[in-house]
């Protein structure tokens, strides 16, 4: 999967995040941008991306209890919807750098 990019709409900023190997048949493996801590504080302890049967996609440090779950935006990417704020979206490119 390409790497990804994950942007607070209102603050500044952009993190880089890559899904990696897979772990199981909905969990992969996760590398977090340095910069990321700026966007969520705690979100750089994510190890794991989970997709989830209806689309959702979690972020977590154990594989199970979600740090930032994102669902389907309208459009391309994704959008966070827990926890309620703030508001990240994450959106596939092939050469963003963090």
């Amino acid at each position: 999967m390409p790497p990804m990019r994950s942007h607070h709409p209102i603050a500044t900023g952009n993190c880089a995040v890559t899904r990696g190997a897979s772990v199981s048949d909905d969990l992969s493996l996760l590398t977090m941008g340095p910069n990321c801590r700026r966007l969520l504080p705690g979100i750089e302890r994510a190890k794991f991306w989970r997709q989830e049967q209806d689309g959702t996609v979690a972020f977590s440090a154990n594989g199970v209890d979600p740090i930032v779950t994102f669902a389907v935006a309208d459009g391309d990417g994704y959008e966070s919807y827990a926890p309620a704020a703030p508001l990240l979206s994450l959106a596939a490119t092939g050469d963003f750098r963090d």
